[in-house]
């Protein structure tokens, strides 16, 4: 396990010092049986909270007074109504959506763009095992998005979409339903790929989002709010590239369109004028008064990770130390005694880190000389470095300043530790 910072309030001023808040969250896959009352649905935060009621936190350290864990909110439709997304004007030319003719390459209308893109877009569906806040179990459905990598069924939707799935099933364009496996999932990208038996399948073409310009035609393909509003197509621009967005306590990199991506879009296709998928839907920022600001992960980013989890089910090569921890900010400082760093909550078993002698409640204040402040901090520090690489921890217990030398170990799921 590696390092997690733990929020409890992720609202966020809004750009340019306004006194807006707005809200970014993944566009979480439908879920037909939420844990929550139905009378309770209208208050997101409510939501928020229930969505995690029964995550354990006992291994944890109980030096500090842990905030409630807050993770990804359960897509809804609230009020009484809603209205659908009705794609551009068919008769608008790719021309007016601002591309430059590219040699090789044929400018697409939107209404061929869906055509050859459409039937590569499917429905992901699963089945997720839960406990109520009474420690019942329960099975909640979700639906999401996928794009068709290969004729013999490889699939990339979002991480958060298969996240803890028991079963997961691909509606293909057609309506045929086929039984999925998951290759491989990586949550620090929100990206997975799985697979179905199938031979001859339609699958999409990957543009490159590095020659994106702002102010392009961009078209989504998803199933926005559901099965029953599969392969859905909205138009828009793209509004910015390289957006710095952080959804439960990850950065991503992502462009920015005013195409609509709503619940269920997840995983779906950001398509370009000629035909190509250069950006996987997957975040939205909603608040009253906002739209048309959703974001997606740039398809030259997903492209090796697509890869990895391809070949081997993981992202290789990642550094980990091995702990869990926390921010302690200066006010938790002058509050307990103890040094502004990352204190240690918890240790992955065989871990580097408790090989090394890392203790619970240990805080690391330094990495190869270099002060650390906050988890991001020290994530930075370990990113420059690869796995097998030696680092030095400064670590403050008790009343010692330990130096602890240990060698970072590649970060693989569970199923992949020998």
């Amino acid at each position: 396990m590696d390092y997690q910072n733990f929020h409890f309030d992720r609202e966020q001023k809004a750009p340019e010092n306004n006194n807006h808040l707005y809200h970014i969250s993944y566009q979480e896959p439908i879920y037909s049986q939420p844990l929550v009352n139905q009378k309770k649905q209208k208050r997101g935060v409510a939501l928020l909270l229930a969505f995690v009621i029964g995550v354990g936190a006992t291994s944890l350290a109980s030096f500090f007074a842990l905030p409630k864990l807050v993770q990804r909110e359960v897509a809804k439709v609230s009020g009484s109504s809603y209205s659908l997304n009705v794609a551009p004007n068919p008769s608008m030319t790719a021309e007016q959506g601002g591309a430059t003719q590219v040699a090789n390459k044929k400018l697409l209308t939107v209404v061929e763009i869906a055509r050859k893109v459409g039937p590569t877009v499917v429905g992901i569906n699963t089945k997720v095992q839960r406990q109520t806040i009474f420690g019942m179990p329960t099975t909640s459905e979700g639906s999401g998005s996928g794009i068709i990598l290969s004729q013999d069924g490889y699939i990339v939707t979002n991480n958060h979409v298969i996240e803890g799935a028991s079963e997961i099933t691909v509606l293909l364009s057609d309506g045929t339903e086929l039984a999925a496996k998951l290759v491989g999932g990586d949550a620090r990208t929100d990206l997975a790929v799985v697979k179905v038996e199938g031979t001859n399948l339609p699958y999409a073409t990957l543009g490159n989002s590095s020659e994106l310009q702002v102010g392009e035609l961009a078209v989504a393909i998803g199933n926005p709010l559901g099965n029953e509003l599969a392969g859905s197509v909205t138009g828009g621009y793209i509004s910015a590239l390289n957006r710095s967005i952080t959804v439960d306590d990850q950065k991503f990199n992502l462009i920015q369109t005013d195409a609509a991506i709503n619940p269920g879009n997840s995983g779906g296709a950001l398509v370009n004028n000629y035909g190509e998928v250069i950006g996987i839907n997957s975040v939205k920022m909603s608040a009253s008064g906002v739209e048309g600001i959703g974001f997606a992960i740039p398809i030259d980013e997903a492209k090796p990770i697509i890869e990895d989890l391809k070949n081997d089910g993981y992202v290789k090569g990642r550094p980990v130390i091995g702990i869990a921890g926390r921010n302690v900010t200066k006010q938790d400082s002058e509050y307990y005694g103890i040094p502004v760093g990352i204190y240690v909550m918890e240790l992955t078993p065989y871990s580097a880190a408790e090989r090394a002698g890392i203790k619970i409640s240990d805080v690391i204040t330094e990495v190869d000389g270099v002060k650390v402040e906050t988890i991001d901090q020290l994530n930075q520090e370990k990113e420059k470095h690869k796995a097998g690489d030696n680092v030095t921890l400064t670590v403050i217990r008790g009343e010692d300043t330990l130096k602890i030398k240990l060698t970072l170990q590649e970060d693989k799921p569970v199923s992949q530790v020998n």
